[in-house]
């Protein structure tokens, strides 16, 4: 064996019975342990941590292989717990082996700010690779995963020094594969051929409505065939793990297929409410918890409790895969002598630093063009510098315009490709590229039109609430794309997304403005970023730069007077309509600012004096955008938007149809600048603002 295989044991459970004994008195530790956090916290899932012990306890005792010492290891094997109401099971896990979860944190299951969430999440406990909760984004996280590991072994790795080697293991639940992200995410698994995903369905015929009879009686199996996966079933781990181990066995020798593995289990297995719905989402209580202690030999008046012979197998588990993982050290040392280049981009690639020079490579030219052509000049610009950035287009690469002219694609049999064709599958491509996020060393990017943001925003908010620096490309921004009509033109998108917290939202109004945006979704590792870009050639700003355009708004067209009569906002393609409108006004002597804000969020995190100067407040200010008005009441006094959807007809005639012409904005701001004459302008920038809360970790 060497340093970087899998420690899976050959042994056959059922060999040695004492190990068995000992190993089932491990499963029914961790049953328990799992349920007394549960009790001990009046709230949680003690069902599948208890159906689902069996699996965890073969992982974690003699498959995976990982380093609580050194959590990040490069090389561990990936573990995701995609039923995550399941967590306890995760947490009873990462205790008995040693990572930084104590019996006190165990003991503060689901309460304020603890480590043990009442689902997992990724940035507040180690080993804990994903934030789950939302069915079936895990499952597709993990697709993500092998994609990441696929790549970066086909990179860097060579014969001698498989720097990369890895599997990535799942446990999923029924909610999981009838969510429709996992079908999208494992049916690309299949096409890819991931042989390095192995999957545990948790097959209890069990959901929150009872039997799984209710509503889901497809053959899971049939169908993960038809996606091109190894399919097994192994029907009983109650009395012992053999098939199972064997059946993990046949999955790590399956190299072109992803697996998975059904697993006839019980959900809340021992109690006396096993098999129950009831047992899904509640504490089994004092009396059943006492009894299910009792019936399997341990002691009822004790909560938490390990004993010690449970204790040092998990400590010789662990044990053997730190050596492993210093083994990998040493491998990955002798590497450095050898490939020293490519082990500096590695290091620096999974701290998430940006190659020095970066800023350097955007366009210098600057033409007349759609955003979403300067999206692909500045995307191609940068991608031979980052070779982090990998990514591709739910089949619309026409449109657009993501093709990667470094790289080909990623395939099965071209894995070193760094564009990936999705497929039409824009919620299971957005979750995929979270779990090539997850995986480390990795800068995501994704393109569909913007309106079907709407198919992925489930993922999205996974993204921001996990603090992945995923790149969203969404062309087609506004009712310019014309006759494909309000199915495509997106109306209340851009608000949607304004409000996630920790996302950045970009609607670039020149090219000076998309590298800005490229610029700042690149440099915001901790943060996702949307560049909403247009289908239809825009004007360059006179005033634009990539500096001015990095803090989110600024002033493209100054007023003819002190102090402007009139400021007008615009994003986007609305920016170059409010520089004509406002020539025109300040030639009739109504002196008129122009403010182009590419990003509220990074306009709103600049300092108040800075923001005061581009805003002045007490100023009438019209913002213009074809889109929803919502959220712009923070920066104007009026807005010129739509409150409906729109229609189909060609881009400038529809334009014109709902007021996004020189002619109304003019009249719309001389109107606004005479309703405020002899009253006290409302100033927007003394306002009374409050801080909104930063919980623990940046909640």
């Amino acid at each position: 064996m060497t340093e970087t295989e899998n420690p899976a044991k050959k042994r056959k459970v059922g060999e040695n019975r004492d190990k068995d004994s000992l190993d089932l008195k491990c499963v029914n530790t961790i049953r328990v342990f799992s349920a007394d956090m549960v009790e001990a916290a009046k709230s949680g899932h003690p069902g599948a941590p208890m159906g689902c012990a069996p699996i965890a306890h073969l992982l974690y005792s003699s498959i995976m292989k990982y380093s609580p010492s050194n959590p990040k290891w490069y090389s561990r094997d990936r573990f995701v717990l995609s039923n995550g109401h399941a967590c306890a099971l995760l947490y009873s896990m990462l205790h008995l082996t040693g990572y930084n979860v104590s019996v006190d944190d165990c003991k503060q299951f689901r309460q304020a700010g603890s480590k043990t969430p009442g689902h997992p999440e990724n940035f507040m406990t180690d080993g804990v690779e994903v934030s789950t909760g939302p069915l079936g984004q895990g499952i597709s996280n993990a697709v993500g995963m092998a994609i990441a590991e696929r790549h970066l072994s086909s990179t860097y790795n060579t014969q001698e020094y498989p720097i990369f080697s890895n599997f990535t293991y799942v446990i999923c639940g029924d909610g999981c594969l009838q969510e429709g992200v996992s079908s999208e995410a494992c049916s690309l698994a299949g096409h890819l051929g991931l042989g390095k995903l192995i999957v545990f369905y948790d097959d209890n015929n069990i959901t929150i409505d009872g039997s799984t009879d209710l509503s889901f009686t497809e053959d899971v199996g049939k169908r993960y065939e038809s996606y091109g996966w190894h399919v097994q079933t192994v029907d009983d781990v109650t009395g012992s793990l053999d098939a199972l181990n064997d059946a993990v066995a046949n999955a790590q020798a399956m190299k072109d297929k992803p697996s998975i593995i059904k697993v006839k289990t019980a959900i809340g297995y021992g109690s006396k409410k096993e098999g129950s719905h009831s047992v899904h989402g509640a504490p089994l209580g004092a009396e059943d918890l006492a009894y299910v202690k009792t019936k399997f030999g341990l002691d009822p008046t004790k909560s938490f409790s390990v004993d010690d012979d449970v204790k040092s197998v998990y400590k010789s588990a662990v044990e053997k895969s730190e050596q492993l993982c210093t083994k990998w050290d040493e491998m990955f040392q002798e590497y450095k002598t050898k490939f020293p280049d490519k082990a500096k981009e590695i290091e620096r690639r999974f701290l998430g630093e940006i190659p020095s020079g970066l800023d350097d490579k955007f366009p210098k030219e600057i033409k007349d063009l759609a955003t979403r052509q300067h999206s692909n000049l500045c995307l191609n610009a940068i991608a031979p510098e980052l070779p982090e950035l990998i990514g591709g287009s739910a089949d619309l690469t026409p449109s657009n315009l993501t093709a990667l002219k470094c790289s080909g694609d990623f395939q099965k049999d071209t894995p070193s490709g760094r564009y990936i064709r999705f497929g039409v599958r824009e919620h299971g491509m957005v979750s995929v590229c979270n779990g090539l996020f997850a995986y480390g060393g990795m800068r995501p990017f994704c393109a569909t039109f913007l309106n079907f943001a709407g198919y992925a925003l489930g993922a999205m908010r996974v993204a921001a609430l996990s603090k992945f620096g995923i790149i969203y490309i969404m062309t087609h921004d506004s009712l310019g794309l014309g006759e494909d009509g309000p199915t495509h033109q997106p109306i209340e998108m851009l608000e949607s997304l304004r409000s996630m917290p920790n996302m950045l939202v970009f609607r670039p109004a020149d090219g000076a403005e998309t590298a800005a945006s490229y610029k700042m979704a690149v440099q915001s590792v901790n943060s996702p970023s949307v560049i909403a870009c247009s289908r239809t050639k825009l004007p360059t700003l006179e005033a634009s730069t990539i500096e001015l355009a990095s803090k989110g708004g600024y002033i493209a067209l100054k007023e003819t007077s002190d102090t402007p009569a009139l400021i007008l906002i615009g994003s986007g393609s609305e920016t170059g309509l409010c520089i004509d409108a406002a020539k025109e006004l300040n030639k009739e002597g109504v002196s008129t600012r122009v403010v182009s804000m590419p990003c509220q969020e990074l306009f709103l995190s600049q300092p108040a004096d800075y923001q005061k100067s581009v805003l002045l407040g007490s100023v009438p200010t019209l913002s213009v955008e074809a889109s929803s008005i919502y959220g712009w009441h923070r920066f104007s006094h009026a807005q010129i938007g739509l409150n409906r959807f729109g229609m189909s007809g060609k881009g400038p005639d529809v334009f014109k149809i709902f007021g996004f012409s020189t002619e109304n904005v003019i009249s719309k701001g001389k109107d606004l600048v005479k309703f405020y004459e002899g009253r006290n302008v409302p100033s927007l920038s003394d306002r009374p603002e409050f801080d909104s809360f930063q919980g623990p970790a940046g909640h």
